[in-house]
């Protein structure tokens, strides 16, 4: 019988962290912050502190890409002391400026280097090929999890099957870290996810990971996975994410297009795909049509549905570029934009709109509004320079990709190459780090990079 250690250990916790990557939907630990929700961070931090008794904790100092993000953590903390004078007389919804430093600035720390340093240990010692294909299995075996529920509710909100709540929806309140519940107001799905955006979020997270079963599978099943993608991306109704997929999706056969092994396969399932949208777009163009305006539309701010939130994240993403423009090269200090943008929401945005009221500027509420957009959070918060280096990671992790698509570790960068298409869209809509792929992916890059140093060394 193998012998119990706390190697044999890690590598479990971080998979059932992946596997519970989307399962956000409980009311979650307070006192974590804004990790209150994720129920796989759990899991990456008992991870992480088994690592630690381990004594010895391997850093890819040789590997650009790190060394990169190690210049964006140090200029976060610099530009905030070099905005010191400023802050001190920040307050905003209870708190003060250092306070809130030193809660974002955690909660990057952890996120960018915690958690993928975590990865990049447990998986470290396993065969790069071996890893890959196991960490598939597993994200394949939750998307399974998140489809079933997802059908459920799609029967509930959509057909009005009530009656199924109960014998079956209500079931997942028994699933660890799942509070069943549906939307019969807007009727859009979520699944085991705590709001629609973020099924979208994990669902383009995942994208090219179920993309690359066309890859490496020979049988008819390995198209089931990005189909299951594109269905709940569709139903979702998160508008932005659903967009990014399709993205992804177009990317992702332009590059099978190149394999020989999927070039064939392809052809048919593309010929088929188009027969099908032809005749479907013959039958049914006005419905169609209708909702393509219906789609577009959403994104104005008259629209009936969606115009409260659309002036949110419009204003708010126009406040933080205002205050990107008063302060272009140090920015506010990481964390802080908050402080100078609510000073800047424009008329227009805040008009008739209850958001601001009750939420992004009560002073009763803590929960400070989101940035909605990364680049302008990045650039209000970390001036020019911050952005520069950003960019830097995110270019080089693209050059990686390219680089490497005709390699050994073709499908890994296959991978990395469709999921940073979709985090980089996503972070047009989104201002959170927390993308917990994001961070596996960058941990298989420093793995593959430090195996070709050794192998050479």
């Amino acid at each position: 019988m193998k012998k119990l250690t706390i190697k044999n250990i890690i590598l479990p916790a971080l998979l059932f962290g992946i596997f519970f990557i989307p399962f956000n939907s409980w009311s979650g630990i307070g006192f974590l912050g804004e990790y209150y929700r994720d129920s796989c961070f759990l899991f990456f931090s008992f991870a992480f502190i088994l690592t630690l008794f381990k004594r010895r904790i391997q850093i890819p100092l040789q590997n650009l890409v790190f060394q990169f993000l190690i210049l964006f953590l140090l200029w976060s903390f610099l530009t905030t002391i070099l905005n010191s004078h400023n802050i001190v007389d920040y307050y905003f919804k209870q708190t003060s400026g250092f306070s809130r430093f030193v809660n974002q600035f955690g909660s990057l720390i952890i996120a960018s280097l915690i958690i993928p340093l975590t990865f990049y240990n447990g998986f470290k010692r396993i065969n790069v090929n071996k890893t890959f294909r196991l960490i598939r299995r597993i994200v394949f075996a939750s998307l399974i999890i998140v489809l079933i529920y997802s059908i459920i509710e799609i029967l509930i909100v959509k057909f009005n099957m009530v009656y199924l709540k109960k014998p079956l929806l209500n079931l997942f309140d028994y699933f660890p870290f799942t509070e069943a519940k549906t939307d019969m107001r807007l009727r859009r799905i979520s699944s085991v996810t705590f709001e629609p955006p973020a099924l979208g979020t994990y669902l383009l997270s995942i994208a090219g990971w179920m993309f690359s079963y066309i890859l490496t599978e020979k049988k008819a099943l390995k198209y089931l996975p990005i189909l299951i993608v594109l269905f709940l991306g569709f139903m979702s109704g998160s508008r932005a994410a659903f967009f990014t997929i399709i993205i992804q999706f177009i990317i992702a056969i332009f590059l099978l297009l190149k394999s020989k092994n999927a070039t064939n396969n392809l052809y048919r399932i593309l010929i088929g795909l188009s027969t099908i949208l032809i005749l479907t777009v013959g039958y049914f163009n006005k419905p169609i049509f209708d909702y393509i305006k219906k789609e577009i539309n959403s994104f104005k701010l008259d629209d009936s549905t969606h115009s409260l939130s659309n002036k949110s994240r419009f204003g708010i993403q126009q406040a933080m570029f205002n205050v990107f423009l008063e302060n272009p090269i140090l920015g506010t200090g990481y964390g802080l934009q908050a402080f100078e943008s609510r000073k800047k929401y424009p008329t227009w945005a805040k008009k008739n709109n209850w958001e601001f009221r009750l939420k992004y500027l009560n002073q009763n509420d803590k929960r400070f509004p989101p940035g909605y957009n990364m680049y302008l959070r990045i650039l209000s918060e970390t001036g020019l320079i911050g952005f520069l280096i950003f960019g830097l990671i995110i270019l080089q992790i693209f050059l990686w990709c390219y680089n490497n698509l005709k390699s050994d570790n073709s499908t890994i960068a296959f991978i990395v190459l469709i999921s940073m298409i979709g985090f980089s869209l996503n972070w047009l809509k989104m201002d959170s780090f927390r993308i917990y792929f994001f961070w596996l992916c960058l941990a298989l890059i420093w793995i593959i990079e430090q195996r070709k140093i050794s192998k050479n060394g």
